[in-house]
């Protein structure tokens, strides 16, 4: 159930070269069923990018699907020109050849797809894939970094079928309101999964790749465990949880010690909806036992904020609409403009009945407060998605690092991506004064 790693081709100039078909598939979820799916090198979801801090990548997408598409790179802080964008469109069997270089902190990224009005319908028929990005900080940590082994990738997302085993995507107004949730879990393409794992610390780095679910992660025997990073970056030192909220688009690393489950089992599951995701088998064996590291690194991107421009936004749902700051997406309309090296400070509010994942395209942020207040203690890092509660206001410290031209803009969305679909996304450019 470990995605495979996609090994990459290392030209002559040092480049790595990666080679992603998007493509149909079928997968048997449902015992004796084959459901039509999308892939990537694959019937369902896509092999693992691990890449360093530095690494030039190149990344050649082709597109055999019979519809267009785009893949996004969900949290690299890369030009807007390699985002892949709904700007961006990749027709059917065509292809599209996209080169940057990697400068920004160990972190899990993936890649989606963001095609114009359709993210939603393709990440359900499959299309997801991880990037491990990692740097040289990361690497001196001492932490597992083994991957299938005591390292270990959890994309999670949930499905339904019809009575035909088909995905069975967006059908009543209730699915583009409050987004499609199904009630059969996947971790990694697989229903009913399983793991095994020796009786020492884990490291277990999870996704919530679902269109709208809201995950709120704990162990059967209420076990602590230690979150080390999210979205963006490690967090400054471990903070001790025994429940992790984890919204679309959102993902966390944490650190769990099985050292005293020699031989036993324990379950991963989901509080909100009181399902069970992921039977973890702990291998009998000799316990190992490994120290937490007290500090993981230094946050100190923001560390002095000098009079910065204020942006504010609120997203609107209601019966009819759905947008920001009064306005549905339109392609062909910038709705902000940034300078290119600037700071500032951008104020969500959300007066809704619903949370909404928030995310900005081609950077990372710094979470300042909520209603005022100071952020989770989960939330001291980098991130690039975060969820804004009903009737909270979250203000955000953001720099803008990298180039977004007229042609191709960043996004800023809610990542339940039938609300991204329906209209609750903007644009706007970067670009040098």
């Amino acid at each position: 159930m470990i995605p495979p790693i996609l090994e990459a081709k290392i030209l002559k100039d040092g480049v790595k070269s990666y080679d992603l078909n998007v493509q149909e598939g079928k997968v048997e979820f449902l015992k004796g069923f084959k459901t039509n799916t999308y892939g990537i090198n694959g019937d369902f979801l896509g092999p693992t990018l691990k890449v360093q801090k530095n690494d030039t990548i190149k990344i050649n997408v082709n597109n055999s699907l019979r519809e267009e598409t785009v893949i996004h790179w969900h949290g690299l802080k890369i030009p807007g020109i390699n985002d892949g964008g709904p700007n961006r469109a990749v027709v059917s069997n065509s292809s599209w050849n996209t080169q940057f270089t990697l400068n920004q902190r160990a972190s899990l990224c993936w890649y989606h797809p963001h095609s114009h009005k359709t993210t939603g319908r393709q990440v359900y028929m499959g299309l997801a894939g991880l990037i491990m990005l990692e740097d040289q900080e990361s690497l001196s940590l001492n932490l597992p970094v083994d991957y299938g082994v005591d390292d270990i990738p959890l994309v999670l997302q949930d499905r339904r079928f019809d009575s035909k085993a088909q995905f069975l995507y967006a059908q009543t107004m209730h699915d583009s309101m409050m987004g499609v949730t199904g009630d059969v879990h996947l971790i990694n393409g697989v229903v009913d999964p399983y793991l095994e794992v020796k009786p020492t610390m884990i490291r277990l780095r999870l996704l919530n790749a679902a269109n709208a679910r809201i995950y709120s992660l704990v162990f059967s025997d209420n076990r602590f465990f230690y979150q080390i990073a999210g979205d963006s970056s490690l967090l400054p030192k471990p903070v001790k949880l025994k429940r992790l909220i984890l919204s679309p688009g959102e993902r966390a690393e944490i650190l769990v010690d099985f050292s005293s489950l020699s031989g036993q089992n324990i379950l991963l599951g989901d509080s909100l909806s009181n399902r069970a995701l992921l039977n973890i088998k702990v291998m009998t064996s000799k316990p190992k036992i490994l120290s937490l590291p007290q500090n993981l690194t230094v946050i100190d991107e923001y560390a002095q904020i000098n009079s910065p421009k204020r942006r504010e936004f609120t997203l609107d749902m209601n019966m009819m609409f759905m947008g920001i700051n009064g306005k549905k997406m339109n392609l062909n309309r910038i709705d902000e403009k940034i300078v290119m090296g600037d700071t500032e400070i951008w104020k969500i509010k959300n007066s809704g009945m619903h949370a909404h994942p928030f995310h900005i395209h081609g950077c990372s942020f710094k979470i300042l407060s909520r209603n005022g207040k100071n952020p989770y203690l989960n939330e001291a890092g980098l991130k690039d998605t975060v969820l804004i509660y009903s009737n909270e206001t979250v203000e955000l410290a953001v720099k803008f690092e990298h180039e977004a031209s007229i042609d191709y803009p960043y996004m800023y969305h809610c990542h339940i991506l039938e609300h991204e679909d329906a209209g609750m996304m903007g644009q706007f450019t970067v670009t040098k004064v």
